[in-house]
């Protein structure tokens, strides 16, 4: 028996042995858990931080793209609504155009016309001077005419001869206003 204790003691003392391995052990992977475990929540703060911010950014570029979104359909409106009037404007213009290409139509017609209305006045005003000068011509030939009878009436009356009958005759055909007043 005693040697069964004594087999015992050196169980218990191999066990004492064992245990005190395993308790520190145990110690040693407590340690190396719990520093591990502080790794890990640190690496999960960490973590966790980064993933805030990265939620913050989505925030961030989610109100961007919202914003910019906005932006593009009000470009886009705004880019329609130019569309519209460019293609008014261009209409208008062409309107205007056509209706310049008329006006110079009718500026060449009027100024065909005013050629034309000057060369008919330069020669109404050259057929007006022809005729004042035909009449002024007429005038002297009928003057020299008036001078020519009157001078051959002088004669004849100054003749005193029986050809004074003829003489009045003469007179009066030169000069019938004379003779209708005497009437």
């Amino acid at each position: 028996m005693l040697e069964e204790l004594q087999r015992l003691q050196a169980h218990v003392g191999v066990l004492k042995t064992r245990l005190a391995e395993f308790e520190s052990e145990n110690r040693s992977l407590s340690d190396t858990q719990s520093r591990s475990n502080e790794q890990h929540s640190a690496q999960i703060d960490l973590k966790n931080g980064i993933i805030s911010t990265k939620e913050e950014e989505i925030h961030s570029l989610t109100n961007q793209l919202n914003s910019s979104q906005s932006q593009l359909k009000q470009l886009n409106d705004d880019a329609t609504t130019l569309a519209d009037r460019y293609g008014r404007l261009e209409k208008s213009c062409t309107d205007l155009k056509n209706r310049f290409q008329e006006i110079l139509a009718e500026r060449n017609e009027l100024r065909v016309m005013k050629e034309k209305l000057q060369n008919e006045q330069r020669h109404s005003h050259q057929e007006i001077q022809a005729l004042k000068n035909e009449r002024d011509r007429l005038l002297q030939k009928n003057e020299h005419a008036k001078a020519k009878v009157e001078a051959i009436i002088q004669r004849l009356s100054i003749l005193g001869t029986a050809q004074d009958q003829h003489a009045q005759e003469i007179q009066q055909l030169a000069h019938p206003a004379e003779v209708n007043e005497e009437a």
